[in-house]
């Protein structure tokens, strides 16, 4: 019968202090095989330390996308991409659609609403959504974007119009699967800092050609901006993109990786993401994304409408089915 790894165990109750790991450790982890006993000790051990840092609550957040527009920023994972071609001409949500499913959200119990564009999309026309939406939702409800990278002006009228943070992150193999150069990442993630704008982030898209060594890296690299919420995503195939045929993680890989940066990173981040499964929500993920309007990871021209997007009530089943409690009210810590 084959032994327990004793370095996996060590490194395991090393993060299970919470006080976060080297990327030496967190290397090891990764490296751990995905249906291994260790990777199981691994799956237990960043859902107990998720439970103890986020007191067993999870939370729902709300994404609206807001165009589909094609995107000259070219990642072959995504479905907006030019060099994809998988969808044509330009469609953009109405404004009066928005709002209502900004309030709609609110209604149903979302812990914060997003807004994501293409690169395409006039960053006046987002300001003014930014401002339109903030209208209509309550003052304590955190505001989130997800568009192209920033200048300082342009964060801090993000911020004057009424936006809380941004979801912004560095890609797996950014700049070979993107036309998007690292250094331009990280000049946003700078800016959003200085105009007092809180960052949402993640390692991913994550498929099975990504290596332990990249894994630890895009982790390292993660917890050092500071986030208030963090993990792994799986990459999502889209038929028609140039990386569709790489295929996409197992659900136990995925759960894995959820696993490990929760020990990577410690008790300190409150969500950790993502909570895509009801194994990945019973391995430490804590923060999941309800959807509707255009989605980077279908074709349909609204994801609520035939798409894989996921609603509120489906994510508090699958809360529920792995041990969590959601969060009643707006998420806490993003308004600075």
């Amino acid at each position: 019968m084959q032994v327990f790894d004793q370095e996996i165990y060590d490194i395991v109750e090393k993060g299970l202090e919470g006080n976060g790991l080297s990327a030496e450790n967190v290397l090891a982890l990764y490296e751990v095989e995905e249906t291994s006993k260790e990777a199981a000790y691994i799956r237990w051990a960043g859902q107990e330390l998720s439970m103890i840092a986020a007191d067993g609550v999870a939370e729902i957040h709300a994404q609206i996308g807001l165009n589909s527009t094609v995107c000259p920023k070219n990642c072959k994972f995504c479905s907006f991409a030019a060099c994809n071609n998988v969808r044509k001409g330009k469609y953009e949500l109405p404004k009066e659609d928005v709002l209502e499913y900004a309030k709609l959200y609110v209604e149903e119990g979302a812990n914060l609403i997003l807004m994501l564009t293409t690169a395409s999309y006039s960053f006046d026309k987002l300001v003014d959504m930014v401002g339109s939406v903030r209208e209509v939702i309550p003052a304590d409800m955190p505001l989130l974007v997800n568009t192209d990278d920033m200048q300082l002006d342009q964060c801090r009228q993000l911020k004057a119009a009424g936006a809380n943070g941004a979801y912004h992150a560095v890609r797996m193999r950014e700049g070979e699967d993107t036309e998007i150069p690292v250094e331009k990442r990280f000049e946003t993630f700078a800016n959003l800092r200085e105009a007092g704008l809180t960052l949402s982030t993640c390692v991913e898209p994550v498929g099975p050609e990504h290596t332990p060594e990249e894994l630890a890296e895009a982790t390292m690299r993660c917890i050092s901006t500071n986030p208030l919420s963090a993990g792994v995503g799986k990459r999502i195939g889209v038929p028609g993109t140039l990386v569709y045929d790489r295929g996409m993680l197992t659900d136990v890989a995925n759960a894995n990786m959820v696993a490990v940066y929760r020990l990577a990173t410690g008790r300190d981040l409150r969500l950790n993401c993502s909570a895509n499964t009801v194994m990945t929500a019973a391995s430490g993920a804590n923060l999941a994304w309800a959807e509707v309007g255009t989605n980077p990871r279908d074709t349909v021209e609204r994801t609520e409408h035939g798409g894989r997007g996921s609603n509120i009530a489906q994510l508090r089943k699958m809360f529920a089915a792995s041990g969590w409690q959601v969060l009643d009210g707006p998420s806490k810590g993003w308004m600075r």
